[in-house]
């Protein structure tokens, strides 16, 4: 896979923290659930999670699919996935290496998609979410979702010396941008303790 810049810095940092990630983020389990049941799968669905990192959500979408749906966890950096794989999570769903702007699957074939913790990382999420867009079919739903409030995840970003990224997720702006991207906002909730865009796909 050929890697442009900024998805070469996004492996360089998640590779030295890949091992042991859940470790550091104990309780971030429940949060996930409650995400995915946002996401109001039903059995023989097609679940992506978009940016899987350990694979923490992956356990919920396989009971909400059921075992006639299908799951795919993709990530960019290797050894995020090698992790998900040794918590076992490779038995409840295709793991795979990739790029979230160019997703491995067909046109309209997904009924919910996670994005969890991924949009501060992408240079161009506008066409990343049109391409989740392509990938899912009318009225699936995509959750961008973080395990932590907007204001902390922002203040975490800065520590880091990143830019704006972070302002994708804005009020003000994600609604906007999930439009752009072929998206219906359905449900903004900005909590101290988490973050969760519920869209719908328009058409």
């Amino acid at each position: 896979m050929e890697l442009s810049r900024d998805l070469a810095q996004t492996r360089e940092f998640f590779t030295s923290r890949a091992a042991g990630w859940e470790d550091r983020h104990p309780d971030d389990g429940v949060l996930f659930e409650w995400a995915v049941d946002q996401l109001k799968l039903s059995a023989g669905d097609v679940a992506i999670d978009a940016g899987c990192g350990s694979g923490r959500a992956l356990v919920p979408l396989r009971a909400a699919v059921g075992p006639t749906g299908a799951v795919l966890g993709l990530d960019a950096t290797p050894a995020m996935l090698a992790e998900s794989a040794r918590l076992g999570r490779q038995a409840v769903a295709g793991l795979a290496l990739g790029d979230v702007a160019r997703l491995p699957v067909r046109t309209g074939s997904a009924t919910g998609i996670l994005a969890a913790g991924l949009l501060p990382h992408l240079p161009d999420p506008a066409a990343t979410l049109a391409e989740m867009a392509r990938a899912a079919r009318p009225g699936a739903r995509l959750g961008v979702f973080h395990p932590i409030g907007r204001l902390a995840l922002a203040a975490r970003h800065r520590q880091r010396g990143a830019h704006a990224h972070d302002m994708n997720i804005d009020p003000d702006r994600i609604g906007p941008l999930l439009a752009e991207g072929g998206w219906t906002l359905e449900l903004l909730d900005d909590a101290e303790d988490h973050y969760l865009a519920l869209a719908v796909r328009s058409g």
